[in-house]
Formats: structure tokens, sequence, C-alpha cells
């Protein structure tokens, strides 16, 4: 694993073809992602071969860059001088755990001139994504408009992020790409306007690539987001005040239950929407064990 806490940084050649990287600034993000995240990073890059990069301090430090999310310098990654050593790029949102039953996501990927993804709210059921927005909103919704009213959802967001409309949008939290074939689209994307709404560069982006058709679906497991179960089944959780004594104690120990079973379903879990939740948890709340146990485990196989 290679931190890369200045923009200057470099990372030595080891021979891999494809490296993980994320961007993670601040002790408190950094502190959740260790005790979190880095195991079942480190388990995944290894069994499959690849590197991890985590970037540590903003690529781009100018006043446009401070202005805006960090969400945004996603897209500068591709045009670092240690990115060319790479055939493929997997970014991952640092909110995200890799699942103990995960697949290889460069072996589900496309041909490297594609970028591949997955497509927002294609976890769900036409149903469950009516729930989703009811709660969501605080509304209710004809049965028979379901289909209509998630695309005007989508239609929406664009509008708010001032991009061309479309009736999907990609989540760009895991993205499979090539700084042979994607750097100048990233850069490109990372000029566009910032809107200030809530979805930062993922409009932009699933707009550019849906032009340019450059997408490769992925399988949704790769990128599983987590408030939609928690809006089906304890959205208590996700509108509380970072104050987790205000909640019964059942519907937390429900929730970190949830947790446990949406990572044996699917491949990478996406914290997006839920951070909150994350800052609960433990190793044992994910994986079932103390982080004893996952030492000595990972002693057994070694």
């Amino acid at each position: 694993m290679f931190v890369l806490d200045t923009p200057e940084s470099v990372v030595p050649h080891t021979g891999r073809k494809t490296a993980i990287v994320t961007l993670i600034i601040g002790p408190n993000y950094i502190a959740t992602w260790l005790r979190l995240c880095r195991a079942s990073w480190l388990r995944y890059a290894r069994t499959f071969d690849y590197d991890v990069i985590i970037i540590s301090q903003p690529l781009d430090t100018g006043s446009r860059a401070q202005a805006r999310s960090p969400a945004w310098q996603k897209l500068l990654i591709l045009s670092q001088p240690w990115s060319a050593q790479y055939e493929r790029i997997v970014w991952i949102d640092s909110d995200i755990i890799i699942g103990p039953e995960a697949q290889d996501i460069v072996a589900s990927s496309g041909p490297p001139e594609k970028i591949s993804l997955a497509v927002a709210g294609a976890r769900s059921s036409s149903a469950e994504r009516m729930i989703y927005l009811e709660r969501l909103h605080n509304a209710q919704f004809l049965p028979d408009a379901e289909d209509m009213v998630w695309e005007q959802e989508i239609r929406k967001n664009y509008r708010d992020h001032n991009v061309p409309e479309h009736d999907i949008m990609f989540n760009t939290g895991v993205l499979v790409v090539s700084p042979r074939h994607h750097r100048d689209l990233f850069l490109h994307c990372y000029d566009g306007e910032d809107a200030g709404a809530r979805l930062y560069e993922q409009p932009l982006l699933s707009h550019e690539i849906i032009e340019r058709d450059l997408g490769h679906l992925l399988n949704t497991r790769f990128n599983w987001g987590i408030q939609e179960t928690l809006l089906l089944y304890v959205p208590e959780i996700l509108i509380w005040d970072n104050q987790p004594k205000h909640l019964h104690p059942s519907i937390i120990r429900m929730a970190h239950y949830l947790v446990r079973r949406e990572l044996q379903n699917c491949y990478f879990l996406h914290f997006y929407g839920a951070m909150n939740l994350m800052a609960t948890l433990t190793e044992e709340h994910v994986f079932g064990g103390t982080p004893l146990d996952l030492l000595m485990d990972e002693a057994a196989k070694a």
C-alpha cells in the first residue's frame, strides 16, 4: 500500500497492471478507513494482485478546488505521473468496505477503451425504488407511476447540476478506467462547473460517458449502497443528528446486523448517505468477529 501525502509523491514501479486508488482527506475519515476498510481492501488487493494507492492530501490546492468538494479530485488521478504505469485504475470511494466474497472487478470490466461502472439505483426493483423515493422525500406516489417517478428524479438530478438530462445516471463511486484512454476526458470534466448540489462530479461525468458511449455496466454488487437498505428497514438511522444515544439501541443493533448481511450479499458495500452509521461500526459489527479474531484468521492464512 502506498500513501501519497503530497502532490509530488512517487509510486514505485511494482510491475502490477492494476491499482486501486482512493482519496481520504481529514483525520476522522482516515481513522474510519483504517478501522473499517483497510483490512478488506488489502486482502482484496492481495487476492487479485493489485496495488493500493491512498491519496491523503488534495491533488489540487488552488482556490477553485478548495471551494468545492474533494470528490471532484478523483478526476485528476489519471493525469498524475504515477498513473501511467498502470493499464487499469480502479477508483473506489473511501466509504466502501469490500466484502469477503468479492470477485475480480477487472475481470468483470469491459475493454480498456470503456469506463466500467454501475447504474445508480440498479440494485433495487422498481417497487423498492418507489419506497426509497417516498421515504427520501416524505411523499406518496401512485403505484403505477414507479418508473416515471424514478426517471423524473434522475432528470431532476441532472438539472440541479446544470447538466443535460438523461434517463439514467451512473454511480461514480466505483470506476474501472484506463489512464491511456480516459485522462483527457477526466480533465475535461474537472474543468466543469460545480453547481453546489449534492452529487458533485457524478452528473457531469455520467453525461460525458453517455454522450461518448463509453459505459460498460458492472454488476451492481460492485457498488451496493447500504442507504437503500436502511431506508427500507430502519429509516430512523438516516435522520438522526449524529447522536446515536437519541435512538433506541435496538435500532442501532438492527442497522449493524443489516450491514453485516449486506456485506455477504454484495462485493463492495458503499456507505453514501450513511456516513453517520459508518462512524458507529467496529470490525465486529462488520465481519462478525473481534479484531483479534480477524488477526488470527489472517495469520492462519499466511
